[in-house]
């Protein structure tokens, strides 16, 4: 028996060559390692412990007790901000890795096109970071919230922000698989998102300073507040069941998803291995 025997063949062409078989093998990768219940429990300590250790508090110290509202505020804030900067660390070496260790020649060299590439390494980690970095970490939230609450939780309210911060961490995800594609080095990958994640206060700022319509353009508002005390981010107004204040943050990052995943597609077609 040869060793091409343990392949399916799949019939597929053009953008789409490969796809199944990348996609397949990049989901195993997920999920038939320790790497998708490892990340659970990273996500669940880093936040849901400090939301319980809010809520223990305010349970046994009626002078600290924290409304509902509040609770679910800080959540949208750490749910919404530490996993913008873990998935960055997630993706550095989802393309770069590939290219250095040549594993990217390598696959490139069989029947597979470069889109499909790229494609199935943002649905595979697409999918695993909704799952383990905000679905599963959120129920846990969800539950440690509802046991320190003073009123009901609406559970599709809940669910709504949790779309929101989802589409905050594709947005950097996203961003991050481009930059992957247009350089060979890993400082670059992680450096440039993690300088905009942890320098939007001076971002924000500037764009205000220049003119604040731009403000609104930009993605941090999804889940952080603008810098207005009278605001509040995106994910927090849905939680709370409040109106959105503007859809342009979510439309504009929406539109820059599928600029960074054409650009990414651009850039890879012109890669020499």
């Amino acid at each position: 028996m040869s060793g091409n025997s343990a392949f399916q063949l799949i019939h597929e062409s053009g953008w789409r060559a490969g796809l199944k078989n990348l996609l397949r093998a990049d989901l195993h990768s997920w999920w038939r390692t320790r790497k998708w219940w490892t990340q659970c429990l990273i996500w669940i300590g880093v936040i849901d412990l400090i939301l319980f250790l809010v809520v223990s508090v305010s349970r046994t110290s009626p002078s600290d007790t924290m409304p509902s509202s509040e609770l679910l505020v800080l959540y949208s804030v750490f749910g919404g901000l530490f996993p913008t900067i873990g998935v960055n660390v997630l993706m550095q070496s989802a393309i770069v890795g590939e290219k250095q260790s040549g594993t990217a020649a390598w696959v490139l060299s069989k029947p597979v096109s470069r889109a499909s590439f790229i494609l199935a390494k943002l649905l595979s980690n697409a999918l695993g970071v909704a799952i383990t970095v905000l679905l599963v970490p959120g129920l846990v939230a969800y539950a440690i919230i509802t046991w320190g609450a003073t009123t009901d939780i609406q559970p599709l309210h809940f669910l709504g922000g949790l779309g929101i911060m989802y589409l905050s961490v594709v947005y950097w995800l996203c961003f991050t698989l481009m930059l992957g594609a247009f350089f060979t080095s890993r400082g670059a990958v992680i450096g440039i998102p993690l300088g905009l994640i942890l320098g939007q206060q001076l971002i924000v700022s500037l764009a205000n300073w220049i003119s604040p319509r731009i403000v609104v353009f930009l993605p941090y508002a999804l889940v952080t507040p603008p810098g207005d005390d009278s605001s509040a981010s995106i994910a927090s107004e849905v939680i709370l069941g409040q109106p959105i204040t503007t859809w342009t943050p979510i439309l504009a990052s929406l539109v820059t998803i599928f600029v960074f995943i054409g650009l990414a597609v651009w850039r890879f077609n012109r890669e020499e291995f």
